[in-house]
């Protein structure tokens, strides 16, 4: 059984499902998996985070080298319960944060999935991977579902490779033993009292020799020609040299779990030189396993497996790459490191998700990046789409820049048409004796969009941004 559930989902319970939408949102084909459903899943109260040890089996990808917020904030990964009272049906609710991907929790999989579609997510990826121009569809077998994970999983697994691979793939000593007329290395004595005597013109010797590391080439080779399977030889396009030199190389060894099991531990990724692979082939473990190719019995059994990406570092990333591509005159800089009170007991570390700083005058814009649902509602409620805390959090960067800042705000995925009049404020607070500006703003996303229409949504986003600017500078 499983269900597809969007990112930060349902936080203030606004969505619950009651037991006919239960049946139908997990699948269940009988009522014994709908009894099991009622009595297993929801039972008591699972409260998944970042820092849940239970978690141990969940491995949690990001897309920066920066600073991770799961080093110091517990974040919600996914949370079940049940609701009752006397004059209402039971509630069924599930939340989840930020993190996409899935989840396996006692045989039943949650599919935590992005909003907006598999064409902003792959708009996001290709800037990290800093490819801005891409409207060609990825040629596929049709006779594969391709989602949105194993998009993420193929980009990691390609830009992964690809930085790993710069020194070549790795290689070990192996001792190799031939009988030839010609001499390699050191002459086996043995060999020739028992053999060459009397001299026939050949000579048993042995030498030491680079070879690759047979299970890595294994493992990667498999892993690309699952990709290959599924996006089209295109997906190699990067690693075009690399993967030819796997192929030469693959034994042709159909997978198994020791084969992964040998890749993983292999002494030879202890090598500084090689150390970047360990992170290439837990990129392939995903890939193989999705393919069912090594997933086990025993892997179901687990509580709780599976696989997440912090998907609002992708979104910091894509918007850090957005603006700095189109504002050449500012340095753009991602989680800039701000510590307050310093010999205070109260200290703090403070982190900006976007600074923008000009080149030339020093001038300051400050944003933070939030991958949350934003339909510029007017009315204020407890279901409002701009949370209390996002609100004071960025205003305090804002004022930690002063005098300096010239605007700041909140950037959002918009779900609705935006209308400046009611999103951007010309004063901080709306006191006239501050010229800073404040502005909600962010790039409107349909799920049915092409990457031509989000490419023109973008620059509109931009435009407004470089509005504000002028707007400062004229007066």
């Amino acid at each position: 059984m499983k269900i597809n559930v969007p990112t930060n989902h349902n936080f203030y319970e606004e969505k619950p499902l009651v037991e006919n939408q239960l049946k139908q949102e997990f699948s269940a084909k009988n009522k014994r998996d709908f009894k099991y459903i009622k009595e297993t899943i929801f039972s008591s109260t699972y409260h998944f985070t970042s820092k849940k040890e239970s978690l141990e089996q969940i491995k949690i990808f990001g897309f920066k080298q920066q600073r991770s917020k799961l080093e110091n904030e517990e974040q919600l990964i996914l949370k079940l319960y049940s609701k009752e009272s006397n004059t209402e049906e039971k509630k069924y609710i599930i939340q989840t944060g930020l993190f996409a991907g899935t989840i396996y929790h006692k045989d039943v999989q949650f599919n935590i999935v992005t909003p907006y579609g598999d064409t902003f997510l792959k708009r996001m990826l290709n800037f990290v991977n800093d490819i801005y121009i891409d409207n060609q569809s990825t040629k596929a077998d049709k006779t594969e579902e391709v989602n949105e994970f194993q998009n993420i999983i193929a980009f990691l697994f390609i830009q992964s490779l690809e930085k790993a691979s710069v020194l070549g793939l790795p290689k070990t000593y192996q001792s190799i033993t031939e009988r030839n007329n010609k001499v390699r290395g050191k002459i086996d004595l043995k060999a020739y009292l028992k053999q060459d005597i009397p001299f026939t013109g050949k000579l048993t010797s042995t030498y030491r020799e680079q070879v690759y590391v047979q299970e890595i080439i294994d493992v990667l080779y498999l892993a690309c020609k699952a990709l290959e399977k599924k996006f089209g030889k295109d997906i190699h396009r990067k690693i075009l040299g690399v993967y030819q030199t796997l192929k030469q190389n693959y034994s042709g060894t159909f997978p198994q779990s020791n084969i992964l099991e040998k890749a993983k531990n292999n002494i030879i990724l202890q090598n500084p030189m090689f150390s970047n692979f360990k992170k290439t082939i837990g990129f392939a473990e995903i890939i193989l396993k999705e393919q069912n190719l090594l997933l086990s019995k025993e892997d179901n059994k687990l509580s709780t497996n599976g696989y997440l990406f912090d998907i609002s570092q992708l979104f910091e990333v894509y918007l850090e790459k957005l603006l700095s591509r189109y504002f050449k005159d500012w340095y753009v800089t991602g989680q800039e490191e701000l510590n307050v009170y310093k010999k205070m007991f109260y200290k703090r570390k403070m982190f900006p998700d976007l600074v923008m700083k000009h080149r030339f005058t020093n001038k300051i814009i400050v944003f933070d990046a939030k991958f949350k649902k934003m339909r510029l509602l007017k009315t204020q409620s407890s279901y409002s789409d701009l949370d209390r805390n996002d609100f004071y959090q960025v205003h305090s960067y804002i004022q930690h820049y002063q005098p300096d800042v010239i605007a700041g705000g909140l950037i959002y995925p918009l779900s609705n048409e935006i209308n400046t009049h009611t999103t951007h404020a010309e004063n901080l607070f709306d006191n006239k004796n501050i010229n800073t500006n404040f502005i909600v703003d962010g790039i409107y996303i349909d799920k049915g969009m092409s990457m031509n229409e989000i490419s023109n949504r973008e620059n509109e986003f931009l435009l407004r941004i470089e509005n504000v600017i002028n707007r400062f500078n004229a007066n």
